[in-house]
């Protein structure tokens, strides 16, 4: 008996070995004799995931592969996408994964290659996956991919498996949020997966998040104020009308929340969490029921986790599988005592008063934050963080939080927060290099232990080609002269901030211009190398106008915008455009020598 083990483990050894000097070949010159299998029953997002493998295989190959049924295909040269009848033969060991579970899988069993993830995301992050690190594709924007085109390509043995370090990733720039198609590839879950038929997505592919202080949706002074002003925050002995916030201690609104959130989610499913979150503003309630209840938990934070308990209490037989979720910002950013939040709530911690030049560990103006951070992550079910990562006084400004992005995720990852919103350029494409910024961010929510190095690397050579290099000495330049010792801003930092100095400004239009002469010739590459001097422009017209119209600064600016259609340039000044910048330009030019002004040598 022994002796047949040893025959049979021997026999098992030589066939591994052989199997793992095998050398496959998916295609050459053009052709290929694999398919992409996929099974009849296969999820809308498995099927796509099959019809993006056939496409950028395609791009790179030039071989169009034929997409067949899972009961149809013969054994071998075959691509299997999606946990399958197939995938449990080959692979016996894998176990089914739940649809949600954004984690992957894809290997080779001799000739054939499968791909297995959960069916709402997984399967098509595998396709991704294995695009990017085996045929080099690369999507750096909605409209900037790349497909590296390639006469053969061989493989001997394959393995890789993958899971996100935060499970819920909105990448919340306008690029992302815009563009299902980019979206998926950023592996950004918070909007849906693009659907077969194009410009549709995929019903219940999303883990989103509807809406945002929310609780003036729900009970609105324009509906109630005149018939129950008791609804709303006593302020100095006075109801206020405007938009201030709620009485949480008055029943009847706990009563109207709750009704209108089983409403919300009964007529849009289509979420995984619902905001019950304070409105915008510092304008709490002062009655004396309210004051109690914050007494009793240990401020309005205790007050708000009371009301929102009740509410998820009260819809959490209907929607077991939903959350609610309430702000921990500004006025309740503390944790509460004496009290926790429900299984069903979701706390949503926001960083809005956080410096961004720093790590947290190493700034003392983030020390509160961090202890509101470990607090709640200490009493709180579900922690889910609210980042900035942009300027919003002036969308287009410098901001030199390249070095801080990472830690600050992994201090979330490390808080166990499960989702992150990454707020950046969300309305307008006026951000400074926003495309390296939501490639870096979607990288780094995926795996915050990522090589930061390497992604700026694959980016900026990828996206500003042979101006990559200058574009990382730009990015030095603005570490060197914007996070230099004792300054420190957050995310509403104004053009007048003392880390912006001419030095500063002209050190980075010298790297720039290099950056350009580098790629000179390229129209699309000096574009995108261009833009990247808007913000230049606008702090040089700030600090230094005069000097700004003679080195034609105005001028480069209104070419930007317009080529890059740029409107709007802050998150909530409607008069701050980039058309009335163009304007104003355009009038100190005309009142400084008549508007002729010559070119600086």
């Amino acid at each position: 008996m022994a002796k047949k083990a040893f025959y049979f483990f021997t026999f098992c050894m030589v066939q591994l070995v052989f199997t793992g000097c095998t050398t496959y070949k998916l295609f050459g010159d053009g052709r290929s004799d694999y398919s992409i299998v996929v099974a009849s029953d296969a999820s809308e997002s498995e099927q796509y995931a099959a019809a993006e493998l056939q496409n950028w295989i395609e791009q790179v190959s030039g071989a169009k592969l034929p997409v067949v049924d899972a009961s149809a295909a013969k054994k071998g040269k075959r691509l299997i996408v999606g946990y399958n009848q197939l995938t449990e033969k080959l692979v016996p060991e894998a176990e089914k994964p739940n649809a949600r579970d954004d984690s992957f899988t894809w290997q080779n069993v001799g000739s054939d290659i499968v791909f297995w993830g959960g069916s709402k995301r997984g399967t098509l992050y595998s396709v991704y996956s294995f695009l990017e690190k085996e045929l080099g594709c690369r999507w750096f924007s909605s409209t900037a991919s790349v497909a590296p085109k390639r006469s053969e390509w061989t493989f001997k043995r394959l393995y890789n498996h993958e899971k996100p370090g935060i499970i819920i990733r909105d990448n919340c720039v306008y690029d992302v949020r815009q563009h299902p198609v980019f979206s998926a590839r950023m592996r950004n879950n918070f909007i849906s997966v693009p659907g077969l038929k194009e410009g549709t997505t995929i019903t219940g592919s999303a883990e989103g998040y509807w809406g945002v202080h929310a609780m003036g949706y729900f009970v609105s002074p324009k509906d109630y104020y005149a018939t129950h002003p008791e609804y709303f925050s006593l302020i100095d002995g006075k109801r206020q009308s405007g938009y201030a916030q709620l009485c949480l201690s008055n029943p009847d609104v706990l009563k109207i929340c709750t009704e209108k959130m089983r409403d919300k989610m009964r007529n849009e499913p289509d979420f995984l969490i619902y905001s019950m979150e304070q409105n915008d503003n510092f304008s709490y309630c002062r009655c004396e029921n309210c004051q109690a209840l914050a007494d009793k938990y240990g401020g309005q934070s205790g007050l708000m986790v009371w009301f929102v308990n009740q509410v998820a209490d009260g819809v959490k037989d209907e929607f077991p599988d939903k959350y609610v979720g309430t702000f921990a910002y500004q006025y309740t950013r503390h944790a509460p005592k004496n009290i926790k939040p429900r299984e069903n709530v979701v706390i949503r911690l926001c960083s809005i008063e956080c410096c961004l030049l720093h790590d947290y560990n190493a700034c003392a103006d983030n020390t509160p934050f961090v202890e509101d951070m470990n607090a709640w992550a200490a009493i709180a079910p579900h922690l889910y963080i609210w980042d900035y990562v942009t300027d919003f006084y002036l969308y287009c400004l410098p901001v030199a939080n390249w070095k801080t992005m990472q830690s600050h995720i992994r201090d979330y990852r490390d808080a166990h927060a499960i989702g992150m919103l990454e707020e950046g350029d969300y309305q307008t494409n006026s951000c400074e290099f926003r495309e390296m910024r939501a490639y870096l961010l979607s990288k780094l929510m995926w795996n915050p232990d990522a090589d930061f190095d390497s992604i700026i690397i694959d980016f900026s050579d990828g996206y500003y080609g042979a101006a990559g290099k200058k574009i990382r000495e730009y990015l030095e330049v603005e570490d060197k002269y914007l996070r230099r010792e004792g300054m420190h801003t957050g995310c509403f930092a104004r053009p007048t901030h003392e880390m912006y100095s001419q030095e500063f400004i002209d050190e980075g239009f010298r790297v720039l211009e290099e950056a350009k002469a580098a790629v000179a010739g390229d129209e699309v590459l000096t574009a995108r190398v261009e833009k990247e001097e808007m913000s230049l422009c606008v702090l040089q017209m700030e600090i230094n106008p005069q000097l700004g119209l003679k080195n034609n600064v105005d001028k480069l600016f209104k070419r930007i915008v317009e080529r890059e259609g740029i409107s709007k340039m802050t998150e909530f000044r409607p008069e701050v455009t980039a058309e009335n910048y163009i304007k104003s330009f355009d009038k100190l030019r005309s009142e400084n020598e008549g508007g002729q002004v010559q070119t600086a040598e």
